[in-house]
């Protein structure tokens, strides 16, 4: 075997070993790219579950809110609020009647929505022999523009939370 064909099938050989590292670069590049899709879309699922969840609690807390007031319930003071926060008394240092009650319940409730929910606000309506149905609604951008089927009005990127219950 002379020298320039030895050179010549170590030069191949080295570029042969060359190509392959390049393409194991290359698969592992697409994997880790993959690895952190995986990640984000994760992360994205764990943000909406921790809104519903949150979501969950409130429509809890208005309807145990109610519970604690029935006599507010009985004479219709739950019976339409609206997704505005509404002025009230402070209950809680002043005695109040059970239809000032429920408006304080009513502004606690929506402004804590707006506080735990990103443009969180609810609805109550319904009566004591009909039922309540309470609506959640807060923005979600993962939505991609899309309109929750739940939600009055159709608003784009709004995600809504809605419960039944009767006292």
């Amino acid at each position: 075997m002379n020298r320039k064909s030895l050179m010549q099938r170590q030069i191949q050989a080295n570029g042969f070993s060359l190509i392959e590292v390049l393409i194991t670069i290359l698969i592992v590049s697409f994997g880790l790219l993959s690895m952190a899709a995986l990640v984000v879309s994760g992360a994205r699922g764990n943000n909406v579950a921790y809104y519903r969840s949150i979501a969950s609690k409130q429509t809890e807390d208005i309807a145990d809110r109610m519970r604690a007031n029935i006599a507010g319930v009985t004479a219709g003071a739950y019976d339409a609020l609206t997704a505005t926060i509404p002025s009230s008394l402070d209950c809680v240092t002043n005695t109040c009647s059970s239809t000032q009650m429920a408006t304080y319940d009513h502004a606690q409730w929506n402004t804590a929505n707006a506080r735990l929910l990103p443009g969180g606000a609810g609805t109550v309506n319904g009566s004591l022999t009909a039922g309540y149905t309470v609506i959640l609604m807060w923005t979600e951008k993962e939505m991609n523009d899309d309109v929750d089927r739940n939600c009055p009005g159709g608003v784009v990127n709004t995600r809504c939370f809605v419960t039944r219950f009767a006292p």
